[in-house]
């Protein structure tokens, strides 16, 4: 037996060019089994393949493959406003439009990574990616490391005009067919929980007080400002006359704080689906029966908002399909485009007419 093929290299790694000369072929053909198996008789790659196995080769360097290809096979996605990867994974919102994302790239065989990119930590420079996906941005130039980079990018949940790839979802019709649904069971006494989309303590608007649409957090929570507003214009109430307050998805005391601050509602709309459920939680501690005394419509699906008691009707704000379109412009590579998704109102047990027009019960 040839002593390269005795036993396993107990110095340096063993190289292509070495497996290739234990195999008696070409570096080229040892190269092709590796990567384009299906180019070699099933005699010669048996051959290389013993070879490796005896050199203890693994495979190609995938840092050259890297080098020579210029491809990571890999996309990454920056967490949306000022969340960090923890905050995002524990947000099941969040991670609904991931597994979205991840369903498409396990199909065409790529990685996902997130990537944070707080103020100064130069993430998206560093990156080893084929392309973004920003979960959401503020403003345009939020992307410019991503153009200097050449690099192809989609846009969350935003919409970013000709030129620059984008998928949405129509918030502002999603909110205002939540809002309607209340309205026309009769309802007409109403608070809102919006989302901050970055950390700090709530912010309360009692009725009457002005308010821009930024109060409702970033572009997509404006959308549903706007929706809830339309809907409320029409049966003639004021969204300003509403109270609204504004918090942290993981703020503990804001059921609380939006039912001392509205007192007399008996509809809550709220802009996250994850604090709709803290107030149907807040609402039983404090005997509040849901939906005779308080009806309670979320935004976006999760699958906690079915097991809910009672369940908890929302709107779905399709966030695993805005995944998949996502990662599909990332991977086709044609030219930017913008689409929007048409939301979903999921009816369920957590809306009702109030009680001051629900029926008599009688014995």
């Amino acid at each position: 037996m040839s002593p390269i093929l005795s036993g396993m290299h107990d110095g340096p790694k063993a190289t292509l060019v070495e497996v290739a000369r234990a195999a008696g072929v070409s570096r080229s053909t040892a190269s092709n089994v590796f990567a384009h198996p299906e180019r070699v008789r099933a005699d010669v790659r048996k051959a290389v393949e013993d070879a490796a196995q005896s050199l203890g080769y693994l495979g190609p360097d995938p840092k050259g493959r890297l080098l020579r290809d210029g491809k990571f096979n890999t996309i990454g996605i920056i967490p949306p406003g000022q969340w960090g990867v923890a905050d995002s994974l524990r947000n099941p919102v969040f991670h609904q439009f991931l597994m979205g994302v991840a369903e498409i790239c396990d199909e065409a065989g790529a990685s996902v990574v997130l990537i944070p990119d707080k103020a100064g930590s130069g993430g998206i420079g560093a990156a080893l990616v084929d392309g973004l996906i920003f979960g959401r941005i503020s403003q345009i130039a939020e992307t410019e490391p991503a153009r200097l980079r050449r690099l192809p990018f989609v846009v969350v949940d935003v919409d970013a005009g000709p030129g620059i790839a984008s998928v949405r979802v129509d918030a502002r019709q999603g909110a205002y067919c939540a809002a309607r649904h209340l309205i026309d069971l009769g309802h007409r006494r109403f608070a809102i929980l919006s989302f901050r989309r970055d950390h700090g303590p709530p912010r309360f608007y009692p009725p009457g007080t002005p308010r821009g649409v930024e109060a409702a957090g970033m572009e997509t929570d404006q959308e549903k400002y706007r929706g809830y507003a339309d809907a409320l214009a029409e049966a003639g109430i004021d969204i300003e006359n509403l109270a609204m307050l504004q918090a942290d998805p993981w703020e503990p005391g804001a059921a609380k704080l939006l039912l001392d601050g509205a007192p007399g509602a008996t509809a809550v709309l709220s802009m996250s689906v994850m604090q709709a459920i803290a107030i149907l939680e807040e609402a039983r501690r404090r005997g509040i029966a849901v939906p005779h005394d308080l009806s309670v419509v979320g935004f976006n699906d999760i699958p906690e908002a079915a097991k809910c008691n009672p369940p908890l009707t929302t709107v779905n704000g399709m966030g695993r399909e805005k995944g998949h379109v996502a990662a599909r412009m990332i991977l086709e590579g044609h030219a930017p485009r913008n689409e929007v998704i048409a939301p979903q109102l999921i009816l369920r047990g957590s809306t009702a007419a109030p009680a001051s027009l629900s029926p008599a019960i009688s014995d």
